[in-house]
């Protein structure tokens, strides 16, 4: 009896655990909800590969055009869909802008296109970082 306490009593709690620590693992995270700004914004952003993928980028100023291209495509489909650039954006931006351009020996303006490029795709809020893309305000019928 004492030699059951001693190794089985022990193996069993090692089983117990092991059951409990295999169930924890194995269990299913509640699916997370994908707002409407993911949906658009994943759409619009294929659209707008779609637009630019055709355009070479065998030169810096072909690559540069294809960005540009579909940062346009992807602007005017999420406006399209009524979704415009978010007023509290831009005051957030341009210190970081301001910084970017220093630290990379760019434009001012250049660097802040860059970070709005890159500031579009951004679909899910991020640290106290406001979004780029707020829904539009419809207007009052009348």
């Amino acid at each position: 009896m004492k030699r059951l306490l001693t190794f089985g009593l022990p193996i069993l709690a090692m089983i117990a655990m092991a059951i409990y620590w295999y169930s924890e693992m194995n269990a299913e995270a509640p699916p997370r909800q994908i707002s409407a700004l993911e949906i658009t914004g994943d759409a619009c952003d294929l659209i707008a590969e779609k637009a630019s993928m055709h355009l070479p980028e065998a030169l810096p100023f072909q690559k540069m055009e294809k960005a540009a291209r579909r940062a346009r495509v992807l602007e005017m489909c999420m406006n399209d869909r009524v979704y415009v650039e978010n007023p509290a954006w831009p005051a957030y931006a341009k210190p970081l802008a301001q910084k970017a351009a220093q630290a990379q020996q760019i434009s001012y303006d250049e660097a802040y296109e860059n970070l709005r490029r890159a500031s579009m795709l951004k679909l899910k809020p991020a640290n106290n970082e406001p979004l780029y893309w707020v829904a539009a305000k419809k207007p009052a019928k009348q």
